[in-house]
């Protein structure tokens, strides 16, 4: 080829080159951009964008997505998920949301911004991604209805029912709704979910319809009966607006002769309420625990006479007064949830001491490294004997305290017990009460034998390395399933977040004081109104 001709070619290159790359420029928009972008855009100051972004560009950002604004708030991170010429796209991950936004640009500046999808932050990632105006999208989950209780769709979200016409509500995280991870060696409820909206069954086969997302499937609950396996999963439980601290709001009823003959109607803004049980596979379970960021778990077990649906909403109820930061799992045995069946009960609870260490080895997995435990009245019949075998063990199974709320064990039991369960614990705590009506009453069905969690007039049982505190004068239950509010209670549940937090040892309130007084040494300690 003729030289002359190699230069125009060498010239024609260039100037195509260029042309090109000013049609395809890479995009300029870096992660502290897209923070900073995001920050302006949750403050609805279109102002305070970055240079980068183009005037116009942030004034019409923020008015086409003003409404967006107050739920994408708490910009925490932003990661670069896709780069093509002119555009990027970013996934950004705010405190209750996460979303993809994508930026137009040139070789200067971002010329336009789009949210391309986006949904609530669960633990189980399991909410299916939204378009920002998409009115056709179907419900955000499959969520449990209580009693048949229509939930309103400001509280709840996602699409709902008038007539033949389906309209869309913009999906709002529910700030009083508690989200805990179950675990239960019962057999599940045959009674099929009651679900918002009008999703579609994944399959019906011969039974009732059965809703799954994502490996997840909605349940109605679970039975007092006894199953051979574990049954996992996530429930959601709202909190009403007028909650007092240790009490659960739920429905007035009217009874006689131990039969109930009317309920009022379930309002989720006055009463417990609960949103979702969904259960799935035990590995899919260790994943979700694993992927919370927080690795602090408290495991809750209750008591004699409790159904599955009493401990979801006890549950609740301790996560939400004790304002708790980590990881709530509620360990669910085989009560049936009748006085008249405690010997079952009883055996139910001595034969769930393998699960409550199967949940607790679950945790390890996940990556947990600190568990507390708190077990009420039988309950510790499962985590004070699971334990104390455990430590006989080559491989024992160790927690970080141990909280026994009322424990319904014999009492020579107990002390024979407590001290192998002190060598896999960094903590005991003994709350023990005379005036615990639960608890008299399994006294009376045990032919009178002392309890653990019982205070005679010899006084609360006092071990070496046992933090014993005598609570008698909260009230007659402490974490029993009456629905009355005890002034008191809040003390106490202060008392359990700083042991929860700190690990201190009592006493923790000035409303706690060591018995007996100075200057003689403190053999245990009272609660003092």
């Amino acid at each position: 080829m003729p030289q002359h001709w190699l230069k125009y070619l060498a010239v024609w290159s260039i100037a195509f080159a260029t042309s090109f790359g000013s049609s395809y420029a890479q995009p300029i928009v870096a992660e502290r951009d897209v923070l900073q972008i995001c920050e302006a855009f949750s403050r609805k100051a279109p102002e305070r964008m970055p240079a980068i972004v183009q005037p116009e560009a942030a004034k019409n950002f923020v008015g086409r997505y003003a409404r967006f604004s107050d739920r994408l708030r708490g910009c925490l991170s932003a990661s670069e998920r896709e780069r093509e010429p002119n555009s990027v796209t970013f996934l950004i991950q705010n405190t209750q949301y996460e979303s993809y936004w994508k930026f137009l640009t040139d070789s200067n500046s971002v010329q336009r911004i789009s949210i391309e999808r986006f949904r609530p932050v669960t633990l189980a990632d399991d909410e299916p991604w939204r378009a920002p105006f998409d009115v056709t999208a179907a419900p955000i989950r499959p969520t449990i209805r209580p009693g048949g209780t229509k939930i309103d769709p400001d509280i709840q979200g996602g699409a709902i029912q008038k007539g033949d016409q389906s309209t869309a509500q913009d999906s709002r995280i529910d700030t009083r709704i508690v989200e805990f991870f179950y675990a239960t060696n019962r057999k599940q409820s045959d009674t099929p979910p009651d679900v918002e909206g009008d999703p579609q069954p994944a399959f019906t086969s011969d039974g009732p319809p059965v809703y799954s997302l994502n490996g997840w499937t909605a349940v109605s609950g679970y039975t007092g009966e006894r199953n051979p396996d574990l049954s996992v999963g996530i429930v959601r439980v709202r909190v009403p607006e007028g909650h007092h601290v240790g009490n659960i709001e739920l429905p007035p009823s009217l009874k006689l002769f131990g039969f109930e003959l009317r309920r009022d109607t379930l309002d989720p803004t006055k009463h417990f309420t609960i949103r979702s049980i969904e259960k799935t596979d035990e590995a899919k379970w260790i994943r979700t625990l694993a992927s919370t960021k927080k690795k602090k778990a408290l495991v809750f077990v209750h008591g004699f006479n409790t159904k599955f649906r009493d401990a979801v909403l006890r549950t609740a109820q301790i996560t939400w007064d004790l304002q708790f930061r980590g990881t709530t799992i509620l360990f669910s045995w085989p009560s049936r949830g009748d006085i008249a069946d405690y010997l079952y009960d009883k055996e139910s609870a001595l034969g769930s001491r393998t699960a409550f260490l199967r949940v607790i080895d679950d945790l390890y997995k996940a990556g947990y490294d600190n568990i507390d435990v708190i077990a009420h009245s039988m309950g510790n019949l499962v985590a004070v004997e699971a334990l104390s075998n455990s430590a006989a063990t080559r491989s024992p199974t160790a927690i970080a305290q141990l909280i026994m709320v009322a424990p319904d064990v014999d009492r020579d039991m107990f002390v024979q017990d407590i001290s192998g369960v002190a060598k896999v614990t960094k903590g005991l705590t003994l709350y023990a009460s005379k005036n615990d009506k639960a608890l008299q009453l399994s006294k009376r069905i045990a032919g009178g034998i002392p309890r653990a969690g019982d205070v005679p007039d010899a006084g609360p049982v006092v071990l070496p390395g046992l933090w014993t505190i005598d609570v008698s004068l909260i009230g007659d239950e402490l974490f029993g399933l009456n629905h009355n509010t005890f002034a008191t209670t809040r003390n106490v549940l202060n008392d359990l977040a700083i042991l929860l937090m700190e690990g201190k040892p009592p006493p923790r309130l000035v409303e706690i004081r060591g018995f007996p007084e100075p200057p003689q040494k403190a053999a245990y300690f009272r609660y003092i109104p």
